[in-house]
């Protein structure tokens, strides 16, 4: 055995150990699937000034959230489009704030970028720095640029990325927060019942302290409360999963499909469990389906999971560079890319994973 095969092993062990010990709460921050109608957490962040601000502390009751960065490639895009609204309705009791994830800490250079950035695009509205990304993980953020609208404390819209027809709608939403006519008619987003928003969140809490049985009937009451609300479905689903219950699983997985058909989490779900059940085929299909819906990126490394699981290596990586383009703080990136590596037989590529996804989840438990 050499060197980098030791080496790997020695991490794979490490990092399987350190996985298996808190997988089930990084489930719950990586992809916390904030909906509308859930209340919004609350932080305190420096801002490039080197003022703090709190959300709670806003006077404004209405505040939109831009999570960006200099490295996405569609941030800027988003930047200026925000700075163009603000301009115009800044004096309307609203707030566009945003939230620099650049990296896991910021460094000098990392700051004059950002600086750089803001003024490149004339920014006026405030930007704070999230170091550690603890908002990042804690509004369950999967890609950049995203939007977080919240009204008087809740979560009323949300937006990964930057989709051409999902950004216009968002858009006209922001019009009539500030009282203008929008350019079409605004169809009212959906919000789930408080009831079974407070179920789901319990549960939810039930599963971070691995007190699964705990869990189990209260994701099962917010579904009975709200059968449109697609949290808990996910979240029952992957708890089946975590207790080798893969048929009820899919069958929880497929009842969501009836109610919202075309649900992209659900989908990358339900694509995942196929591969990991050994339905490639299948796997490929229903992934492809749920990435090429936009910016949810587990579709898009569940995808390249599944392609390296079908032998399509070079298909994989790319899809896996998507993935990365998308969100680099996600450990199931490198995880599920090391994996791949390793049947691929790049085991010094795999190493390397390896050793970033470990190094991702020490980040996220600390």
């Amino acid at each position: 055995m050499n060197t980098t095969t030791k080496r790997m092993v020695v991490l794979y062990l490490l990092l399987f150990l350190f996985v298996l010990s808190i997988t089930l709460v990084c489930s719950a921050q990586a992809q916390a699937l904030l909906q509308t109608g859930a209340q919004a957490p609350n932080f305190t962040l420096s801002g490039v000034d080197g003022k703090d601000v709190s959300l709670s502390a806003i006077p404004e009751k209405k505040v939109v959230l831009v999570f960006w960065s200099t490295w996405s490639a569609n941030s800027k895009k988003a930047l200026r489009r925000f700075e163009e609204f603000y301009e115009k309705f800044k004096d309307r009791g609203i707030l566009i704030a945003g939230i620099n994830a650049e990296n896991q800490t910021i460094s000098p250079e990392d700051r004059e970028n950002i600086k750089k950035t803001m003024k490149e695009l004339g920014i006026t509205f405030p930007v704070l720095l999230d170091r550690n990304l603890g908002s990042f993980h804690d509004y369950g953020v999967i890609a950049l640029p995203s939007t977080v609208v919240i009204v008087d404390g809740k979560i009323t819209y949300e937006l990964p990325g930057l989709p051409l027809v999902g950004t216009e709608q968002m858009f006209d939403y922001l019009l009539t927060l500030v009282g203008e006519k929008p350019r079409t008619e605004v169809v009212p987003k959906y919000q789930p019942r408080y009831d079974a928003i407070a179920d789901a969140n319990l549960g939810r809490a039930f599963i971070k302290k691995k007190m699964n049985m705990m869990a189990y009937p209260l994701l099962k009451k917010a579904i009975e409360k709200d059968p449109r609300y697609m949290l808990p479905y996910v979240e029952l689903a992957k708890l089946y999963v975590t207790d080798g219950d893969n048929a009820n699983a899919e069958e929880i997985l497929r009842k969501a499909l009836t109610v919202e058909p075309d649900n992209v989490a659900v989908l990358t779900e339900l694509g995942y469990l196929f591969c990991m059940t050994g339905r490639i085929k299948d796997a490929i299909d229903i992934l492809d389906k749920a990435a090429q819906m936009g910016s949810y990126t587990p579709s898009h490394y569940y995808l390249a999971y599944a392609l390296g699981k079908d032998g399509r290596l070079k298909e994989a990586l790319a899809a896996f560079d998507t993935a990365l383009s998308l969100n680099p703080f996600d450990y199931r990136i490198y995880l599920l890319r090391a994996e791949t590596y390793e049947n691929g037989k790049m085991l010094k590529e795999a190493s390397a994973d390896y050793r970033k996804a470990l190094e991702l989840l020490l980040q996220i438990s600390n």
